[in-house]
């Protein structure tokens, strides 16, 4: 969300407030005599007010700042990742560099096997993946500590992102659906955490709640996503063993959605079901 929009929904109480204070200085026009007395009380609420604007959004910019240190481990643990996976490069580069060349006028010449220590290297740089495990646990108890703000849904989903990439799926599905379940002021965030509740919930064998999750996130998103989030829930009652229903989702693909993408993968679906 933008910090414009942030504040916009932050402040929102001064917007009734503001309404006081016009009435007060209405009344004041009516009746000038106790005007110090009026403009003092005047002050008073209009300090009251401000602070307690200042405060939330101050509260809000608090939350951003720690969310910030956790992305700043998580950018530090990107970068060593880099570097690690560049030593790997240079060591594998030498030793390429090393091996015998075929000769550039040899007939029918095929190309250098490489050796088994580039081999080795190579699976190495294959098989090498970031190391999230310090910001992970941050981003979770981050999660846990603000579970009713868009901050704290950003780091729910950072963390279920994780968490599922490392088989951790019902860790991962108990904080996606909390942050579904609060973050409908948020399509966005909401969206994105329901496309990822889905295919846990299917990879984990609970259908009947994938299911219900697809229908949810078809009814949320807009129309650019609509295709795929109807194709998801054919998918499910395919799964199911639910035919007719089946048919009939990937037939709302490719009769409203025929060009897009997931059409062609809605025709596919359709010809694997028992006539």
């Amino acid at each position: 969300m933008s910090s414009e929009k942030s504040k916009e929904l932050n402040f929102k109480g001064p917007d009734a407030f503001q309404v006081k204070v016009g009435n007060v200085l209405a009344g004041i026009a009516q009746n000038p005599k106790p005007l110090f007395a009026v403009i003092a009380l005047l002050l008073a609420a209009l300090a009251t007010g401000y602070g307690i604007r200042y405060f939330i959004a101050h509260k809000a910019d608090g939350r951003r700042g720690e969310l910030s240190k956790i992305d700043a481990v998580y950018e530090d643990e990107l970068k060593n990742h880099n570097k690690q996976r560049e030593t790997l490069e240079k060591q594998r580069d030498t030793l390429k560099a090393a091996q015998p060349k075929t000769a550039a006028d040899a007939k029918d010449s095929k190309p250098v096997e490489d050796t088994p220590e580039v081999k080795a290297l190579d699976q190495k740089i294959t098989a090498l993946k970031p190391d999230h495990a310090v910001s992970s646990e941050q981003y979770k108890k981050y999660f846990e500590e603000h579970k009713t703000s868009a901050e704290g849904w950003v780091a729910g989903l950072r963390y279920a992102s994780f968490a599922a990439e490392h088989k951790k799926l019902e860790d991962a599905q108990k904080v996606l659906e909390d942050v579904t379940k609060n973050a409908k002021s948020h399509p966005i965030l909401e969206t994105q955490g329901l496309m990822m509740l889905v295919s846990i919930q299917a990879d984990r064998g609970e259908l009947d709640k994938a299911l219900e999750s697809a229908d949810t996130l078809i009814r949320s998103v807009g129309e650019d996503l609509k295709p795929r989030a109807l194709l998801t829930k054919a998918q499910i009652q395919f799964l199911k063993k639910d035919y007719a229903n089946t048919r009939a989702t990937a037939t709302e693909v490719l009769t409203k959605h025929e060009n897009s993408p997931e059409a062609d993968r809605a025709r596919s679906l359709v010809a694997l079901l028992p006539e």
